[in-house]
Formats: C-alpha cells, structure tokens, sequence
C-alpha cells in the first residue's frame, strides 16, 4: 500500500541502503558463495545471481569486493 517513493524511503530508514543497492549486494553475496562451492563458468553465476551479462557482473563484483570475479575464485582454490 505505499508508493515506490515511500517504500524506498522507509526501506533507507531501516536498512540503511537504498533498495537497489541492497539488490545488488545480495546479488555479490550468493555470487561469492556460488564462486566457492561451484566450478559453474562466471557467465553462468552471472545469469544465475540476475546480472544481465558477464561484464556488468565483473566491473560490480570488482567494485564492491576489490577483485574479479576470477581472481576471487582462484584465492579461494589455492
């Protein structure tokens, strides 16, 4: 029953971060995880965690965690 101006308000008043934003670091979240446990290719975890493609998944991922997607992958192998 609210506006998507007020949902958005109070959802900031609450969580801290705007609902887009919260969207996106949900998504670097379960990306992290499916990183670790899986051998998926990245495009694939890309589409899986709804990035639109590989490279908006890459340039995101890399800003909010400090690596690649790849990189990230390969720390954890080791």
């Amino acid at each position: 029953g609210l506006s998507k101006y007020h949902f958005s308000r109070r959802f900031k008043q609450r969580t801290g971060q705007s609902p887009y934003q919260f969207v996106i670091y949900e998504r670097v979240r379960t990306a992290r995880r499916l990183l670790r446990v899986t051998t998926h290719p990245l495009a694939q975890i890309a589409l899986d965690v709804g990035f639109s493609s590989q490279s908006h998944f890459t340039r995101t991922f890399k800003r909010h965690v400090g690596a690649t997607p790849g990189r990230y992958r390969a720390a954890w192998r080791e």
